[in-house]
């Protein structure tokens, strides 16, 4: 029975450390190392980029670092988010 039990500890003390490491377990991506290949990571990416193209565009000179931080946030939560439909912004 002691040595089922040290058995155990030994099997608990193994996945406790594999949790913690930097292995990639196939489906299970601890460490965001494919982060830029996941289809959400790609939207929200192309939706800022695009986004923050569109209102430099539009709002020239009063373009900053507030609004560029406004359009990432939008494009986080929502990747189908468009500057030039928001209330926000319309001049």
């Amino acid at each position: 029975m002691e040595s089922l039990e040290k058995m155990l500890f030994s099997i608990m003390a193994i996945v406790f450390c594999l949790s913690l490491s930097a292995c990639n377990y196939g489906i299970f991506d601890w460490n965001n190392q494919n982060l830029d290949k996941r289809k959400d990571y790609k939207n929200r990416s192309s939706c800022t980029t695009d986004q923050q193209s569109v209102a430099r565009i539009q709002l020239q000179d009063s373009y900053n670092k507030a609004t560029d931080q406004d359009i990432f946030e939008k494009c986080t939560t929502n990747s189908n988010y468009r500057f030039k439909s928001d209330p926000k912004y319309k001049q």
